[in-house]
């Protein structure tokens, strides 16, 4: 029986991706979605320089990161 050069390169390939690709399939299955955890971060939007940043900290005013204006919270 004749096997060709590409026939012997192309078969352990396609086996090592499907293993792979079983793999995967499995590490995705029993992960599942990821979970956001929840943040305590505050979205601020700077009334100058129209900038939106996060700030953790629970004050009324935050400095904006790019221009230093104070600026409140957005409601949400």
């Amino acid at each position: 029986m004749f096997v060709s050069l590409s026939e012997l390169i192309l078969i352990p390939m396609l086996f090592h991706l499907l293993v792979i690709l079983v793999c995967w399939l499995y590490y995705l299955a029993r992960e599942g979605a990821p979970q956001l955890a929840p943040t305590r971060n505050r979205i601020y939007r700077c009334q100058v320089c129209e900038h939106v940043y996060l700030d953790a900290r629970d004050v009324p005013l935050a400095r904006c990161p790019r221009c230093g204006c104070l600026n409140e919270a957005v409601k949400t």
